[in-house]
């Protein structure tokens, strides 16, 4: 399946949220983001629940190109194809990457979709790769567990995982650069919304069959 496995190849950084409150529950809601990458941008949207995240892929036209169901807790990936009323797991077989990084947290501040964000570069000249993300902290603690579970290999996910003390921060803004200053991808939150997510947002829907490799 060429194009559903295509279609998830695209998601990049996982992002999105959950409920706050006075007691400091961890984030639950929908997080709309963007990545660019040269002159492709594509659009997404994160819904979140506990250890539930959907990603949902969204078409030019608004439509739900593919959704991804992850499982933070048992460290599961569903794809879905909503076309094809198919869905497929997602086997995680890739070792972790090992890049040598320098991280520097700064006092630089910049409001994002609401949020005072803080300035973090993480940069590797072996990798020639400068990233450059502008954090919020709400309770995201959901984040890192998603970028563990997708294991993806994009640096923008990798870098983020050299970050000690991360928990609980989300980049509303992540800019990844070579190091003579060339931008390569930018991802950015565009608009978040705090609220109870039904549960079966988080389930395969009925009446999809799986898809077996042959």
């Amino acid at each position: 399946m060429p194009a559903l496995k295509r279609s998830f190849g695209l998601l990049g950084l996982a992002l999105v949220f959950g409920t706050s409150t006075l007691h400091a529950q961890s984030f639950e809601g929908v997080m709309e983001f963007t990545k660019t990458t040269g002159p492709v941008i594509t659009s997404y949207k994160y819904y979140v629940k506990g250890d539930r995240v959907r990603i949902e892929e969204i078409s030019s036209r608004g439509e739900v190109q593919g959704i991804m169901l992850v499982d933070t807790r048992d460290k599961t990936v569903t794809a879905i194809s909503p076309e094809r009323k198919l869905y497929m797991d997602v086997p995680n077989m890739r070792l972790p990457k090992d890049v040598e990084t320098q991280v520097q947290k700064l006092a630089d501040m910049k409001e994002i979709a609401g949020y005072k964000c803080e300035k973090w570069v993480v940069k590797s000249a072996k990798e020639d790769r400068q990233i450059t993300y502008w954090v919020a902290a709400d309770e995201f603690n959901f984040f890192i567990p998603l970028l563990e579970t997708l294991n993806r290999k994009d640096e923008q996910a990798v870098f983020f995982l050299q970050i000690k003390d991360a928990g609980g921060v989300f980049p509303m803004l992540g800019i990844e650069q070579k190091m003579d200053g060339a931008e390569v991808s930018r991802l950015e939150v565009t608009k978040v919304t705090k609220g109870v997510q039904k549960p079966t947002l988080f389930e395969i829907p009925a009446g999809f069959n799986k898809f077996e490799r042959n």
